[in-house]
């Protein structure tokens, strides 16, 4: 077993996990000195640590143990994972990298902290396929770029989204940056946009023009019109 190499997976792994090496040595019910041998190439787990480690990741054995999953093995873990995690009627947008897949609630979590999770999914729907699939939800794990004339659809992305305008509803777990939106509008971050015709709810800051419908934020808000009921944890600026 090359040492080196395993605890360059192991660390990896936990980063892509966002996990601490005191929380992985809690798994694995070592020290967080072992761990750190592990990850500095000092020392290897042992083999009995492998299918815990394996399953904690949600990689094979294999990928453990060169960095590479089996064609077969690939193909098998990826189909069911995804069968576990997703809803019918639902266009997924899946990002899967070094042999895991970066689930919604992996991003959810982690958001767009770490510098090499900011690439965005960019994705052009043709005017055809919004008129075909109205009202359709489409589900980003990460960052989603959306160019469409027309959005006749709901936008969901675990990190940011950016799009022109939506008929449908946005929620981000990060920032949301859009056109004018004739649903709701939920951010995990900040959110800029035009108008909009349903609730918007922000953990920092919303800066919108017309707002229909209750405005929750909670750090400022900064919007031409609310119709609603409005909140937030600093300041609030409208001009009607």
């Amino acid at each position: 077993m090359n040492e080196v190499r395993i605890g360059e997976i192991i660390k990896e792994l936990r980063g892509i996990k966002g996990v601490s090496q005191e929380t992985l040595a809690g798994v694995c019910d070592v020290s967080m000195q072992a761990v750190s041998k592990w990850e500095n190439g000092q020392s290897c787990p042992d083999i009995t640590f492998l299918p815990l480690l394996a399953d904690y990741f949600q990689v094979s054995i294999d990928y453990l143990l060169t960095g590479r999953e089996t064609e077969n093995a690939d193909a098998v873990q990826l189909a069911d994972r995804i069968k576990d995690m997703t809803e019918e009627d639902i266009l997924y947008v899946i990002q899967y990298r070094n042999g895991k897949i970066l689930d919604q609630k992996m991003w959810e979590q982690r958001g767009s902290d770490a510098e090499d999770w900011n690439t965005a999914v960019r994705i052009v729907f043709e005017d055809e396929f919004c008129r075909i699939k109205d009202g359709f939800r489409v589900e980003v794990w990460g960052n989603a770029d959306i160019r469409s004339n027309n959005n006749h659809l709901d936008l969901h992305a675990g990190a940011s989204i950016t799009c022109g305008p939506v008929e449908g509803d946005v929620k981000a777990g990060a920032d949301v940056n859009c056109g004018a939106v004739e649903g709701d509008v939920r951010a995990g971050s900040d959110i800029t946009c035009g108008a909009v015709e349903g609730d918007v709810t922000a953990g920092s800051s919303i800066t919108c023009s017309d707002i229909e419908g209750n405005v929750q934020a909670g750090c400022s808000i900064s919007c031409q019109k609310i119709s609603g009921d409005a909140v937030a944890g600093m300041q609030i600026r409208y001009e009607d």
